[in-house]
């Protein structure tokens, strides 16, 4: 059995080479139809890695409610035509949370405001946000040099900081900044941590209301509510607008992703029936993570639906060229019909050298996939990932194409009448 299968092997390896441009051709359709389901496999696990690591940056397991300004406020106004906004979560919203909702194992408050940081004679716009010591490790922002903030810092109302390494270039300030004082706003901090540069984009940064074109410097919680106070006014013509706004977030950290949904449900009851203007909105990471999930699902299925017409069009080029083999090769079938092979035989041979070419051009179709994918990364800054699940089904499925496309010429050419086939010319 197993000569007869090598003996086969080696006559449809020595049929094909007897016409390389041909069969080269042939193989073409196969080879882009692999690459480009190994590319599209590839990009869709890219972005369904780039969504959870996105997503992982909030944690499935919380829930972020973030102050709002209404559309409409009514404002006390005074004499000279100057407003204070009071809106947004109150600091009794993020007690009342903790003290009545179930199934919350934390509270983390979040202060923050924009302002000017100077280095010297240098300055450059940012956002301070007071956070507590567990925030950066929640969120995933993880320090690179340095420390990161601690409770003794929020206890004793320290002046220090933990800020981006991008910072002090855009002071366009090139020492090192670790240990170094800043004036942040009106107050001097000094640094003693640096985060690693791994801003967040999309929607985690929309949904921390985290403004990635700007700075970040992160202070103890109480320090910045001590020292800043909660209003912040910006100034105009002829008169000023002042805004105060406790908490301008908190994040909720739930005891159980399965209790996420009813948690979220049973905040927005509490906040609902002291926040009548609906100065507030509710973000839940893991429902919009299913979401996502979802239309990253159907985006998936579209690319490999895109792809496989690829294959399918080489399945077709690949039945074409071995009809019209058949009719080139009709005397040699008539020959060896007479020394006695039979038409399993014939069909073997058919079906081993289609089978031949859809494999061989699956292989370099691999080869081209992986070569696509890294001009990809390089050209875009996609991220893509190759998996061996993606090229085993190229493969696999390049080798059915290839028998399913040689099924009806190796059937054509099996059941030829010999003595017809021996007077062919």
């Amino acid at each position: 059995m197993l000569a007869t299968f090598l003996e086969t092997l080696a006559l449809g390896l020595r049929n094909l080479s007897r016409y390389p441009l041909r069969t080269s051709l042939t193989m073409l359709g196969i080879v882009f139809g692999v690459s480009s389901v190994i590319l599209m496999r590839a990009v869709g696990a890219g972005a369904e890695a780039e969504i959870l690591r996105e997503f992982g940056k909030l944690g499935i397991d919380n829930v972020i409610v973030n102050s709002v300004k209404p559309p409409e406020k009514k404002r006390e106004t005074n004499q000279e035509g100057n407003w204070i906004n009071r809106n947004g979560l109150r600091f009794k919203d993020a007690d009342r949370i903790q003290a009545t909702v179930p199934g919350v194992k934390r509270v983390l408050p979040v202060h923050s405001k924009k302002t000017n940081v100077w280095s010297g004679s240098h300055k450059v716009e940012a956002t301070v946000y007071g956070v507590t010591s567990e925030h950066l490790p929640l969120l995933g922002l993880d320090v690179s040099r340095g420390r990161t903030l601690s409770d003794i810092d929020d206890l004793e109302v320290r002046r220090v900081c933990v800020i981006r390494p991008g910072l002090f270039k855009e002071i366009s300030d090139f020492s090192d900044p670790l240990g170094k004082d800043l004036l942040v706003g009106s107050q001097c901090y000094r640094v003693v941590g640096i985060l690693k540069d791994d801003r967040l984009f999309g929607y985690a940064s929309k949904a921390l209301a985290v403004d990635y074109k700007s700075n970040e410097v992160y202070v103890p919680f109480h320090t910045l509510l001590r020292r800043e106070g909660t209003l912040s006014i910006t100034e105009r013509t002829g008169s000023f607008e002042a805004n105060d706004v406790e908490l301008n977030q908190l994040i909720i950290g739930v005891a159980s992703i399965d209790n996420v949904i009813l948690v979220s449900k049973l905040v927005n009851a509490v906040l609902a029936k002291f926040h009548e203007e609906k100065d507030y909105e509710i973000v839940i990471p893991i429902e919009y993570l299913k979401q996502r999930q979802k239309t990253q699902d159907v985006f998936n299925y579209a690319f490999l639906a895109i792809a496989s017409i690829s294959l399918l069009v080489g399945g077709i080029g690949i039945a074409n060229i071995m009809l019209a083999t058949v009719t080139e090769r009709t005397k040699e079938i008539g020959i060896r019909r007479a020394m006695g092979a039979k038409r399993r035989d014939i069909v073997l041979q058919f079906l081993g050298e289609t089978t031949m070419i859809s494999s061989i051009g699956g292989i370099i179709g691999v080869a081209a996939g992986f070569f696509f994918d890294w001009a990809l990364r390089h050209a875009t800054g996609w991220a893509t990932i190759i998996s061996l699940q993606s090229i085993l089904v190229g493969l696999l499925v390049s080798m059915a194409v290839g028998i399913v496309s040689g099924i009806f010429p190796a059937r054509r050419a099996a059941y030829l009448d010999p003595i017809a086939a021996l007077r062919h010319s």
